[in-house]
């Protein structure tokens, strides 16, 4: 059952994540599971992975598309802009606060190191994302051939933009297409399942 979230429980979610946000939107992934979906059940992994497409169409950054889009569905609006500046506010933070000295401490070797690190921590973070995304992403034939074709053309430095339009006019296509067609994603069927025994 969803559980109903103030703002500032909305705020400290988000801001908690952003302590953590190294590497990018991707990064966050395993955060969002574990609070949004685990603990506050406001979404299924299923929307998140929605969140991530719909994010790489609006402008502006993923972790904040994400964030907002998310914070949306807790909350409506109000919901958008405390998951949103929550996210953000630990990086402002950090700016304000080491921007005025970074370029003397970046010299020392212990802050190479942390750096170092740091960088090795946000690839695994990438890649249980990925594995994430999988499950949700690639279920059939046609998505694997999508994620071959994207894979492809982005080793090929193809724009991601014109990878992404691509994908969504596909996805377009793809409904008119095959629009009585079941969908072979492991998380909706399970859902229907659930939906029919209910009934």
């Amino acid at each position: 059952m969803t559980k109903k979230l103030s703002l500032l429980q909305l705020f400290w979610i988000f801001f908690k994540i952003g302590l953590v946000l190294f590497g990018g939107g991707y990064a966050i992934l395993p955060f969002l599971k574990s609070e949004m979906v685990d603990k506050a059940q406001i979404c299924t992994m299923e929307e998140i992975t929605d969140y991530y497409a719909l994010s790489q169409c609006f402008p502006g950054l993923v972790a904040g598309n994400v964030s907002m889009l998310t914070g949306y569905k807790a909350r409506g609006v109000p919901g958008s802009l405390a998951a949103v500046t929550g996210v953000c506010m630990p990086a402002f933070l950090a700016i304000v606060i080491v921007f005025s000295f970074l370029s003397a401490i970046m010299g020392f070797p212990l802050i190479q190191n942390i750096f170092e690190v740091l960088d090795l921590a946000v690839c695994v973070l990438i890649l249980l994302t990925v594995l994430e995304l999988w499950e949700f992403s690639v279920f059939d034939k046609t998505t694997t051939v999508i994620f071959l074709a994207a894979l492809i053309s982005s080793v090929m430095n193809v724009s991601p933009f014109i990878i992404v339009i691509s994908a969504g006019i596909i996805g377009f296509l793809r409904h008119f297409i095959f629009p009585k067609a079941k969908t072979c994603c492991p998380c909706v069927n399970k859902k229907e399942e659930t939906e029919d025994q209910d009934e």
